[in-house]
């Protein structure tokens, strides 16, 4: 999705996503919102060559040189979204499911809202507000708990449980990636079905993104010739 000329390498691109995400403007003297500009098209300009050991200084000239080519943005925002998304998805989603063996059939939207890929997201208000007796003003940004609205007991019967039988109606996420998941996940099992836990997974250490920074698994004894 991305031209070479972008970038040149996914684990790149994600280190600065994450030293961005945190220092990002909510929106841009006119009114409009900025945080997905300053967080992914910015980055692009110093993607190639990027410093080996980026500090704030370096993402602030950046964002000092910002010259509105919004072009890219969708191209950028594509992979963080996307590849993020759909991979700590897939993860969680067999993790839960590993941890649960007892639990029959696949149901993304309850895996989603059990354990989804994203813990916060930061949303600029667009008209006066109030949340809990606190004014909001408009251009003000407010951080959405994500993990924890999934796990609100006035909306979710049991919120902390995994249950595949769930109607996970009213969960919060970011794309609907339910068929392209559940595919990968379905031909995962199929091609490794003693598939388990090696160890205990690590999490990543990050407010944003939820996840493991590793997952070990076993195959197990059998597997499927790939199709």
């Amino acid at each position: 999705m991305l031209d070479d000329k972008y970038i040149n390498d996914r684990h790149t691109m994600h280190r600065w996503l994450r030293l961005q995400a945190p220092i990002c403007e909510a929106v841009l003297p006119d009114g409009r919102w900025v945080w997905l500009v300053s967080r992914y098209a910015d980055a692009v300009a110093i993607l190639k060559p990027a410093p080996q050991a980026p500090t704030l200084s370096d993402v602030d000239d950046v964002l000092a040189g910002l010259d509105g080519d919004f072009d890219l943005l969708a191209d950028f925002a594509k992979p963080a979204t996307g590849d993020d998304v759909v991979a700590h998805l897939i993860v969680n989603g067999i993790v839960d499911l590993l941890r649960h063996p007892e639990q029959q059939g696949l149901n993304v939207a309850e895996l989603s809202r059990h354990d989804g890929p994203y813990a916060t997201a930061l949303q600029p208000v667009a008209e006066p507000t109030s949340l809990a007796g606190i004014d909001i003003l408009p251009g003000e940004t407010v951080a959405v708990l994500i993990g924890s609205a999934n796990r609100d007991p006035s909306v979710f019967d049991r919120p902390d449980d995994l249950d595949l039988s769930r109607d996970a109606t009213g969960r919060l996420t970011l794309g609907d990636h339910d068929d392209l998941v559940t595919e990968a996940i379905t031909k995962l099992r199929r091609r490794f079905p003693d598939l388990a836990l090696a160890s205990e997974p690590t999490r990543l250490d990050d407010v944003v993104v939820n996840g493991y920074a590793a997952a070990p698994v076993t195959p197990g004894p059998r597997s499927a010739a790939l199709a």
